[in-house]
């Protein structure tokens, strides 16, 4: 069977823009790859060019002429699961929100709570607390030069 697509303008845009603005590295290859194949580029080329098996060419233009950029976006099923449950998460949000800790403060207390390790790096719950909107700062062991140049005078 043909593998041949044929693309408006509109869709031609709209492909352009996820090949480079998707977040997800699959589905900008996958616009790339539909691209090509509106510029009528051979399927074998496109696999080689993109590195994936020429299957999964033949199955983006399936997907394409199915269901549109729907077919083409809904594939993605990657990625890492989470090191941190949600029960952790939100236990080391009422943690913070408590009182003002440390990072590895809010980390001991989760452990305690849970009574299991962490699952994860520190940095990791620190980065789950930020996308919830809390922020650290780094403590200061030396003083500001505007308070030394004030006592020295």
């Amino acid at each position: 069977m043909k593998c041949v697509v044929e693309l408006s303008e509109a869709e031609k845009i709209t492909l352009q823009q996820l090949s480079i603005n998707h977040k997800h590295r699959d589905i900008r290859t996958r616009a790339a790859g539909l691209l090509m194949l509106g510029r009528k580029i051979k399927p074998k080329a496109i696999a080689e060019q993109l590195g994936v098996s020429g299957q999964s060419v033949y199955n983006w233009s399936h997907a394409w002429r199915d269901s549109g950029v729907c077919g083409l976006t809904g594939g993605h099923c990657g990625g890492r699961p989470p090191a941190l449950s949600d029960a952790m998460i939100a236990t080391a949000l009422e943690v913070a929100r408590a009182e003002p800790l440390t990072l590895a403060q809010i980390a001991q207390r989760v452990q305690a709570i849970h009574a299991e390790p962490l699952p994860c790096r520190i940095e990791t719950l620190g980065e789950a607390l930020k996308r919830e909107g809390f922020s650290f700062k780094r403590n200061r062991y030396a003083l500001k030069k505007s308070a030394t140049k004030r006592n020295s005078s």
